[in-house]
């Protein structure tokens, strides 16, 4: 994923170098597609395995940002994406005999960040922190048609689900080159840490495990395009 970083970066960069100087101060608004890949793993049960949820999300932008005669560019930032972060997996991947399945997503999300950079001719590196606020959804259940022989489900075969708002933080770096003075795009690596999730999913086979605390980190490429007012 960081490769993708540094040759995204690098083709934005390439053919600046002679161009004017660009003003970011102002207000901008644009779209974002990002691709993340995480862990995610319930903390509560010593026997469940981490999982590895992934994918793709969309989503918009608005900032502010103010430019110092320094070259110094400091913002703000907030942004809301929608798509699935997720796993769906079968516990006969790691126990043969389990017929549990289930499903972890990070379904949708919204960050407010700060950012901190140096603009040198349209090119804008920069470094970003925030705080962001997302759902998540957890499936759980148990089916014995999954494996052919098994001591699980021995009350009954069941599925149930749960949702729950995190709030955690993230930290990243990016580049933006401006193309006009209207236009800009960019690239954007972040990681997101969303802490711990608890949430209720109640298995009848084992009513006093009913509370799970699930863990989710994750990080992201994302690409960016602005409209500068």
């Amino acid at each position: 994923m960081k490769a993708l970083v540094m040759s995204t970066a690098a083709l934005l960069l390439s053919g600046t170098a002679a161009a004017a100087p660009a003003n970011w101060e102002g207000r901008y608004m644009g779209v974002q597609a990002s691709h993340a890949e995480g862990k995610s793993q319930d903390r509560s049960n010593a026997n469940a395995s981490e999982k590895s949820p992934r994918g793709f999300t969309g989503g918009v932008q608005a900032g502010r940002t103010w430019q110092f005669d320094s070259n110094v560019v400091t913002g703000i930032e907030g942004s809301l994406a929608i798509g699935s972060i997720d796993r769906d997996w079968k516990d006969r991947e790691h126990h043969p005999h389990s017929p549990y399945y289930g499903k972890d997503a990070v379904t949708r999300s919204g960050s407010v960040n700060l950012m901190l950079g140096y603009a040198v001719g349209p090119v804008l590196p920069y470094l970003t922190t925030g705080v962001t606020v997302a759902r998540q959804e957890y499936t759980l259940g148990c089916d014995t048609s999954l494996v052919e022989k098994t001591n699980g489900c021995r009350v009954a075969e069941f599925e149930t689900g749960a949702r729950h708002v995190s709030t955690g933080v993230n930290v990243g770096a990016g580049v933006l080159v401006r193309f006009n003075e209207r236009l800009s795009a960019g690239v954007e690596y972040r990681y997101t840490n969303l802490g711990s999730s608890p949430v209720q999913l109640h298995d009848p086979n084992y009513p006093d495990a009913a509370r799970r605390s699930f863990h989710t980190d994750y990080s992201s490429v994302t690409l960016k395009m602005n409209y500068h007012f």
